[in-house]
């Protein structure tokens, strides 16, 4: 029986997570004698960092797989199973290693998924005439199996899960630490977002290394910490929050709020980089647990409509979402006004509970980003937020 105050909660994260300057270096010797995998975003070889990492990995490299840039679709997933899956069969116990940003990532969780019959029972006979025909027919028809998983049509297959070794490039998409994934369906018209989430969806390893996103221009470093800043304040503003989500979200955004506008000034400093990559793997280990909310649940169709990027089509429905919480909850006014306090300490009388949204609004200005969701071409902002408020995620809102 829990006494009368005390918050009841559960907490499971399986992702054993290697935080620090320098740490994915140490990926090569964690791997021992065990092969690999690597899909990595496609300017890895650009940066040098292909050519260095297939020097330490040697002989147990089987494969280096480029992952263009673009949406997480179930076209991408689905051809990238035609190269990583004959890999795995042909080396059992290969380590999957997804070397990028969220893209790169989310397919990764999603190619691991390789059911156990990848290949039929067939008649011995005849098993020299199948080996002629396309090994990727046959294992498109697996990829299938998976992409109706996914879409709810039927259930999951066995699979025979590779071991997965998460590598973030950018500080924002927390997909290092969540069991879940995005993956866009546009063998549809309008094209389905299909959310991936399933309790065998967590990466077995992390490596979070603030190094790596040194590579990232000052586009990607912006939107990518907005998307963190999204996922903490969603954490916050959220039905399933407990009080370890709530410190690891207060904590995670008031280092955006700090780190970003240095960083964005001198994007070499390192203790800015670091703050921002902290604060990813916070707000990721938050809503982990919590999952998103309200401003997600507005974004994806911004950003499949106008190509907005994800985290920018988060922040830009942050404020009307506060709007929405303030004064639902007095653990959520407190815990953002925490976040807030010294952004809001030039704006007025302390008494005034308005300034604390209003330091977002001016917060968000001071990074690019406009608060006015016509800006972005969407005009029917008031019906969306009303339709999302039902959606899955519109119901983990606190306001909903």
């Amino acid at each position: 029986m829990t006494a009368p105050g005390v918050v009841s909660f559960q907490w499971r994260m399986p992702v054993d997570v290697r935080f620090g300057a320098g740490c994915a270096a140490e990926l090569p010797d964690r791997l021992g004698e065990r092969s690999a995998l690597v899909m990595a975003f496609e300017p890895a070889t650009a940066l040098g960092w292909r050519a260095q990492w297939t020097a330490a990995l040697g002989q147990r490299l089987r494969a280096w797989i480029e992952v263009p840039d673009g949406l997480s679709s179930m076209a991408r997933c689905r051809e990238f199973s035609e190269q990583v899956w004959p890999v795995l069969e042909a080396n059992p116990g290969t380590v999957l290693i997804a070397l990028g940003g969220g893209t790169t990532l989310d397919i990764a969780k999603l190619v691991r998924c390789r059911p156990v019959q990848a290949r039929p029972q067939i008649d011995s006979q005849i098993d020299s005439q199948i080996d002629s025909l396309s090994g990727a027919r046959l294992r498109t028809a697996s990829f299938d199996r998976v992409a109706d998983a996914l879409r709810g049509r039927a259930p999951w297959l066995d699979l025979d899960l590779a071991p997965l070794w998460m590598v973030p490039t950018t500080a924002g998409t927390g997909s290092e630490v969540t069991r879940w994934a995005t993956v866009w369906d546009t063998d549809f018209e309008p094209a389905q977002k299909r959310s991936f989430d399933e309790a065998f969806g967590y990466a077995d390893c992390a490596f979070v290394d603030p190094l790596l996103t040194d590579s990232c221009p000052a586009g990607v470093t912006r939107d990518t910490a907005l998307d963190a800043l999204s996922h903490a304040l969603e954490a916050i503003w959220n039905r399933h929050a407990n009080p370890i989500s709530d410190a690891l979200a207060v904590s995670a955004a008031r280092k955006v709020l700090n780190a970003l506008p240095v960083v964005l000034q001198d994007p070499a400093n390192a203790q800015a980089r670091s703050a921002l990559s902290l604060a990813s793997l916070e707000a990721g280990f938050a809503f982990s647990q919590t999952r998103t909310a309200l401003a997600h649940a507005l974004s994806y169709a911004v950003t499949l409509e106008q190509g907005t990027p994800h985290g920018l089509a988060c922040a830009m429905w942050l404020p009307a979402a506060w709007a929405l919480a303030q004064g639902c909850d007095a653990r959520v006014d407190g815990l953002l006004e925490q976040v807030f306090a010294r952004q809001s300490d030039e704006l007025g009388d302390p008494r005034d509970a308005s300034r604390y949204p209003r330091a977002l609004q001016v917060w968000l200005n001071s990074v690019g980003v406009s608060c006015d969701p016509a800006s972005y071409g969407v005009l029917d902002a008031d019906r969306r937020i009303q339709a999302a408020l039902s959606s899955a995620r519109g119901r983990n809102f606190i306001a909903a």
